[in-house]
């Protein structure tokens, strides 16, 4: 007869205790609504929405991250950037960029990750509603993808992005 050690019993309760406790603690967890390009387009302007840059404002006002990323905003945005989240004086600045409580913040980037990391301090350090907060998945990098789109200023570099929107 096989003897049975206590670590083959062990851990696979210890493995599915992990798994559920991950599972249960991911499922009750804030989350930040992914929304497209068309609901950016739908909402920018809008009266309780706001649109946030959260990249660096030097990229915010035209200037090329790098390669095959142009520089420039979405029109209508605000640029906010991710670092200064960090500041002691991120929420005053935060009210008077528009981005309260009472407001829909939708935050974009380059390709909607530093936007989620943006998001997720919101919520977890700022204490805003996860249901107000909306990360434009793709950001950038999925406005330039259609040519009706333009980025403003209107002499932002283009990163050399293959693009009819090129200037």
């Amino acid at each position: 007869m096989k003897k049975i050690h206590r670590l083959e019993i062990i851990a696979p309760m210890i493995f599915t205790f992990v798994f559920a406790c991950t599972f249960i603690f991911s499922y009750f967890e804030p989350h930040v609504e992914d929304v497209t390009r068309d609901y950016v387009k739908a909402h920018t302007g809008t009266p309780g929405y706001v649109l946030v840059d959260v990249r660096a404002e030097r990229v915010y006002e035209g200037k090329s991250p790098r390669e095959g990323i142009p520089g420039g905003h979405i029109p209508g945005a605000i640029s906010f950037p991710l670092s200064k989240l960090k500041s002691d004086t991120a929420s005053e600045k935060l009210s008077e960029a528009g981005v309260v409580r009472e407001n829909t913040i939708i935050v974009y980037c380059n390709t909607g990750a530093d936007s989620g990391r943006f998001a997720d301090a919101l919520i977890r350090s700022l204490r805003f509603s996860p249901s107000r907060i909306k990360n434009y998945r793709g950001s950038i990098m999925d406005w330039i993808k259609d040519p009706a789109n333009k980025l403003l200023p209107a002499n932002h570099e283009t990163g050399n992005y293959n693009n009819r929107n090129a200037k």
